[in-house]
């Protein structure tokens, strides 16, 4: 769950400088910028929660009842503009008080906490004191401080993070480790220990306009299966994590009979989540192509699939085995870019997730 812990006094609301207090309707001010950001971060897929002190909450210093005025007016007006908190953590108590519920301290979401796993790429705090910002270092989370980053400059560095993934996958057979970034601009480095594997994948990153950096040692003493296999694997886990709740990707792709000379390739993708891969023809006319095993391309798809959660048809025609190979890597690469480009403002599905 995409997370955002809100402070509410001097964060989404004006805080006095004399009284470090709103006490009335008159008082409340939203702060310049906030409800637009709140909006952009809301169609981003985050789930709000307002995670306030309130000294004395319910005494004659600070009546519930005006706190409450002022959470139902700003909530209102929230709201209206299609932002929405999902609950309110407050603790009531001062400073002097010792309790285990104030900011910075993580009591006031001990039930939240058990009930919930954070996210903690995908999790924030916002507020406008240091102890907001102890209150992130404590939730192992990012923190970002008012007036130091405006509500503009927080929306665009959250919502326009560059989606990324680090995959290590070591067994008796393989020791892969990649690194990925699907908001990259197609740089690669890619050494798997077969020249001719080396070259498709870097189709998939230049192509895919991906940055991706894998490193392989396998046991190619023995054969190219599980070289090839397990950084399908990886790869595939990497695009998952990546992607993590597809929140306004594109979902579907298709390229349409993308040429290489007298060969050509038709790929339909479609992140379901459910992996399967449809292979047409599934063999090839030669065994090789430089290193590597041409039954072992449609074994690396399947697998890819497989792993990422994709649900990939493939099409290829042609005489040319590696103008086949190759022009298959790249419109497969084309594919990958349009599908998870983030184009909605939600899952592209009516289940709700994929």
């Amino acid at each position: 769950m995409k997370t955002l812990f809100i402070d509410r006094d001097g964060t989404i609301i004006a805080e006095p400088p004399e009284t470090f207090q709103v006490n009335s309707l008159e008082e409340m001010q939203f702060l310049p910028g906030v409800i637009s950001a709140l909006k952009k971060l809301s169609r981003s897929g985050f789930k709000l929660f307002m995670v306030t002190n309130q000294d004395g909450l319910g005494t004659d210093s600070n009546p519930r009842e005006v706190y409450e005025k002022i959470n139902h007016k700003m909530f209102e007006i929230l709201a209206s503009e299609g932002v929405s908190f999902e609950a309110i953590f407050e603790c009531p108590h001062f400073e002097k008080d010792h309790c285990d519920c104030r900011k910075p301290k993580l009591g006031i979401l001990d039930d939240f906490l058990v009930k919930n796993k954070l996210d903690l790429d995908n999790t924030y705090m916002i507020g406008d004191r240091e102890s907001d910002m102890e209150f992130a270092r404590n939730l192992s989370i990012k923190g970002y401080k008012i007036p130091k980053n405006t509500w503009s400059e927080i929306a665009n560095s959250i919502c326009h993070k560059p989606r990324t993934a680090i995959v290590s996958r070591k067994t008796k057979e393989t020791d892969i480790n990649i690194t990925l970034n699907l908001d990259g601009d197609g740089k690669t480095n890619i050494k798997t220990g077969l020249n001719f594997f080396d070259h498709m994948l870097e189709q998939l990153g230049k192509h895919g306009g991906f940055n991706l950096d894998i490193s392989v040692t396998g046991d190619l003493h023995i054969d190219e299966h599980h070289t090839i296999e397990d950084t399908a694997l990886a790869l595939g886990q990497a695009f998952k994590k990546a992607l993590g709740n597809k929140w306004g990707i594109e979902r579907y792709a298709y390229e349409k009979l993308l040429p290489m000379d007298e060969a050509r390739a038709f790929v339909a993708l479609d992140f379901s989540g459910r992996g399967e891969a449809i292979f047409e023809p599934k063999k090839f006319d030669r065994e090789f192509v430089g290193d590597v095993p041409t039954e072992m391309i449609s074994h690396f798809f399947k697998s890819f699939c497989y792993a990422s959660g994709l649900n990939g048809h493939f099409i290829i025609e042609g005489e040319n085995t590696h103008h086949k190979i190759e022009i298959l890597f790249k419109t497969f690469a084309r594919c990958l870019r349009e599908a998870v480009k983030e184009t909605g403002q939600g899952v592209s599905s009516t289940k709700g997730v994929l």
